[in-house]
This record gives C-alpha cells, structure tokens and sequence, in this order.
C-alpha cells in the first residue's frame, strides 16, 4: 500500500459512517497546497478497493455516495493506547 493510499484509508477510519466529499478528502489527506485534483481521490479510492474489498466492482467497505463522495461503512473500534504499548512489549 503506498502512503497516499495509507493517509486516505487512515482518513476513513477516523470517519467512519461519514459521507466525505473528495474536496473534503483532499484537504484531510493532502492539504489544499498540494495541487492535486479531486479525481485523483477517485484513483486511491479505487486501489483501496482492490486490495481490501472481496469484490471490488460491488464495494461495500468504501461506499460511493452519489453527489456526495465516499463512506467508509465498517465498524470501527479505536484502541486504547495501553493496548498498544502492552502488544509492543
């Protein structure tokens, strides 16, 4: 997975259930300085589904919301940061 593609499905995590507009995406991954075009959005989205969807032609992890963008709809459960240290060790 490339860090583009880490950063937006990190985004989705951290919004799950939220409708995310590709400008929204944008600015939540890359920043408004990075001049990048919102269908490049639509090119990471579309690698995230072929390796994480079972079919990605009929997606249901990454929704595409009509005139509105994309949801992320798994349930997702933050983890406690004890969790984590105690796993490390």
């Amino acid at each position: 997975m490339t860090s583009a593609e880490f950063d937006l499905l990190r985004t989705f995590c951290e919004r799950p259930g939220r409708v995310l507009s590709r400008d929204s995406l944008l600015d939540l991954t890359q920043g408004r300085n990075a001049g990048s075009f919102e269908r490049s959005i639509d090119v990471l989205v579309s690698r995230i589904r072929r390796k994480i969807e079972t079919d990605p032609q009929d997606a249901t992890m990454i929704k595409t919301v009509r005139s509105g963008g994309y949801m992320f709809t798994p349930r997702v459960e933050p983890i406690r940061v004890e969790a984590v240290t105690a796993a490390s060790n």
